[in-house]
């Protein structure tokens, strides 16, 4: 074999390990969304699911659909103000121990945002929404624009 042939070969079988990594990656983050539209789908339709509707100080509107048989909402908004790359949107499930992360709202299409599926709800929670670096925070570092009690 010359060696153009040697590289060629050598290139056809790197391009052909990308390509099922790449394959592969693709039906990994099927099955992850499969999985995750399940989830909201399970609280949407639970036997127990409350509807919640309430205005962001800020602007706009949210909805919650809760199930506390499944320990999770489902979060939706309308109308959020956009914000600048630096800042985005997050909820909290705040409860006397301590404020606990529940999910970053994706940048809003056609003005709705969401939904956010928030799990390992407990009784007493609260859901909060603030606004919080991009990227998000371990804890809140601004005042809520929306506090709900679950």
């Amino acid at each position: 074999m010359t060696k153009l042939a040697v590289t060629l070969a050598a290139a056809g079988m790197a391009l052909a390990a990308v390509l099922a990594l790449a394959a592969h990656s693709a039906q990994d983050q099927l099955r992850q969304d499969q999985r995750h539209n399940h989830a909201i789908a399970t609280v949407l339709t639970a036997r127990d699911a409350a509807i919640m509707r309430a205005r962001v100080n800020t602007g706009g509107t949210a909805t919650i659909v809760m199930s506390g048989r499944e320990h999770a909402l489902v979060f939706a908004a309308k109308g959020l103000p956009a914000l600048p790359p630096t800042r985005c949107y997050e909820l909290w499930l705040m409860r006397p121990g301590g404020d606990k992360p529940a999910g970053m709202l994706p940048s809003p299409r056609h003005g709705m945002t969401g939904p956010v599926l928030a799990s390992g709800l407990q009784t007493g929670d609260r859901l909060g929404l603030t606004i919080e670096p991009a990227g998000g925070s371990p804890r809140p570092t601004t005042a809520t624009i929306l506090l709900l009690a679950l």
